[in-house]
């Protein structure tokens, strides 16, 4: 390897300690809570380094939530561009976001509180959450969209819509009830949330057959 790649090695290591360490004291200590000067002592590198790499708090949160989705998207395989949807798959996918949203350095319940704390509106760090989630959003309306009947979606075009909404709605209690300490049967919630939507889609594809 030559020098200059090393550098960038180098470089890029620093990087993920820091996000590493801003996740762990974001989860101890929220937004608020956590300072550069706690990134850098947790990561073990100069304060410096931190903000060179950074510029400023907000910048840093803003980074590691776009950090954070794109490791959990190359995890789970979220991202469907380019390839067929499938039930399962689907059904898979909804089983892992539960069990991750439980998780105590969960970054969408980091994303969550800032969401909801209106002090932090026009940061980077919560705008990046609220573009993520609104990115989450269209995926999942896109499956739904994949897998229901022509039939279906001719008669109520709204509910592919909604059944993400829905989809999200749920997702986003489970990380409220996780950072509440609420000891809650994710995978348990997560087979009822599947229940609820095949009977939604059976309700919808029986309406649909029944109007032709």
């Amino acid at each position: 390897m030559t020098e200059s790649g090393r550098r960038a090695q180098r470089t890029e290591e620093s990087r993920r300690k820091i996000l590493e360490a801003t996740l762990e004291l974001a989860a101890e200590h929220g937004y608020e809570g956590t300072t550069i000067g706690k990134v850098s002592e947790r990561s073990g590198l100069p304060t410096g380094s931190v903000y060179w790499h950074f510029e400023s708090k907000d910048k840093l949160f803003g980074s590691l939530l776009e950090h954070c989705v794109t490791e959990w998207e190359a995890r789970q395989q979220w991202t469907h561009r380019g390839r067929q949807p499938s039930r399962e798959r689907f059904e898979k996918l909804i089983a892992l976001r539960s069990a991750e949203a439980s998780g105590p350095a969960s970054f969408w319940r980091l994303g969550i509180l800032l969401a909801l704390e209106q002090r932090l509106a026009g940061t980077a760090a919560r705008q990046t959450f609220l573009d993520i989630r609104r990115t989450r959003l269209a995926d999942i309306t896109g499956w739904w969209e994949h897998l229901l009947p022509g039939r279906v979606r001719a008669a109520d075009p709204g509910l592919a819509a909604r059944l993400a909404q829905f989809t999200m709605a749920t997702a986003d209690g489970l990380c409220v009830a996780s950072g509440a300490g609420e000891d809650w049967d994710h995978s348990a919630l997560a087979g009822m949330l599947l229940d609820a939507l095949r009977h939604l889609v059976d309700d919808a594809v029986g309406r649909a057959s029944a109007a032709e």
